[in-house]
């Protein structure tokens, strides 16, 4: 006889588009299909089906839902009120919030939208009226939630400040690397020739993209001899690579700038392998997967003096004023005319991902954990009845 399960949970996507949030997303589903205490089901938009591996897709757990309009992210608040009055789950998790609805469940929402818990600067330091007031919108919608998750300790303390909130409402479950990405360890050294900073990135305006060019014209002038390139994950033909391109063309540096186009995880893998080392200019964290991911492949890290990257970093990056392209472009050729110094990293590296990581069984037990605690509220409830849901989606 088949034991019942546990818990049951709803797992929200629908805020998701891209980036690390969508790995986190599919480690976690990955990670629900392997056991059996958990019932659950997943609300997935359908622009996320590329990246999902062909075990969720084929999964009927996984319902699909539109977003390709501000019309259909309206609908999504009735079509999740829907479908958990069918299931009617222990808990609701929105994985990258804020949530498109307010469950009935208790609610935990993952926060990722590090715009709001940083003063404006750089290329965000004139936000628009409509930033101004999306952004009340998300402080609104998120302060609703019964509990947040976060993965460091610095947003954990931004964020409650910044919502004016207990930080007990605030768990931290640290980031790892994506297991599909572990398979994947082993692999071609780094090739021969030009020395390659992978930049693994979407393109968001706080990444900060844009001062690439520019660190790219005072390498060459600093260091003529030094033969390097910078490699984005992004599609070749999307218009912010035509606008990234178009920068380097002016600064005179356009072959040093390579599109390596949208890669899945597998391809992300070996351009990891492949890589020199890693640069991520980025003003804004609410964490990232980039930085645990280059400790895993060894790959010597550059990034930004912030305070969530020192935390993340510890010892094991070499830090770089993210709006100075001359001091960061220094750092950049000493760090490729360094042997030693990427060794260093390297080895320090190691040891931050054993310190400060979690490995993925890790992250998914504290998951778990942290959803149990929550349902427990509505397992003192009782139980309630159990609708069709296939109609509601």
């Amino acid at each position: 006889m088949n034991e019942e399960p546990k818990m049951k949970a709803l797992i929200d996507c629908t805020a998701l588009s891209a980036g690390g949030g969508v790995q986190g997303a599919i480690a976690l589903l990955v990670n629900l299909r392997r056991q059996r205490d958990v019932a659950w089901i997943a609300v997935v938009p359908t622009s996320l089906t590329p990246p999902l591996p062909p075990e969720l897709t084929a999964d009927d757990r996984v319902l699909y839902v539109r977003k390709r309009n501000n019309a259909d992210r309206v609908f999504l608040s009735y079509k999740l009120r829907r479908v958990e009055a069918a299931f009617a789950p222990d808990v609701v998790f929105t994985v990258g919030g804020p949530a498109y609805f307010r469950a009935r469940a208790p609610h935990l929402v993952g926060f990722a939208l590090p715009h709001l818990i940083y003063a404006p600067d750089g290329p965000l330091a004139r936000p628009s009226l409509f930033e101004r007031f999306r952004d009340w919108l998300q402080r609104n919608a998120l302060r609703r939630s019964d509990h947040l998750v976060v993965q460091t300790e610095t947003v954990r303390r931004r964020l409650a400040h910044l919502l004016n909130i207990d930080p007990h409402r605030i768990s931290v479950i640290g980031n790892c690397v994506n297991p599909v990405l572990t398979r994947h360890a082993k692999g071609e050294a780094p090739a021969s020739g030009r020395f390659g900073f992978l930049i693994p990135s979407t393109y968001y305006p706080h990444k900060n993209l844009e001062i690439t060019a520019p660190v790219a014209a005072t390498m060459r002038r600093l260091d003529p001899n030094l033969d390097f390139e910078f490699r984005f994950t992004l599609d070749a033909t999307s218009v912010h690579w035509g606008k990234l391109i178009g920068e380097a063309r002016q600064h005179g540096v356009a072959d040093r700038l390579i599109a390596l186009g949208t890669l899945n995880l597998n391809e992300l893998a070996r351009a990891y392998r492949a890589a020199s080392a890693v640069f991520l200019p980025t003003l804004r964290e609410a964490s990232t997967a980039v930085y645990p991911e280059s400790f895993f492949f060894g790959r010597p890290l550059a990034t930004s003096d912030m305070d969530f990257a020192r935390e993340l970093c510890g010892p094991a990056a070499l830090f770089v004023p993210p709006l100075d392209a001359k001091a960061t472009a220094r750092s950049l050729v000493e760090l490729a005319r360094s042997p030693e110094l990427q060794a260093r990293l390297v080895v320090a590296g190691k040891h931050q991902l054993a310190k400060a990581y979690p490995d993925p069984a890790e992250k998914f037990a504290m998951q778990l954990d942290l959803l149990a605690k929550l349902s427990a509220r509505t397992k003192a409830a009782g139980s309630r009845s159990v609708e069709r849901i296939e109609e509601f989606v």
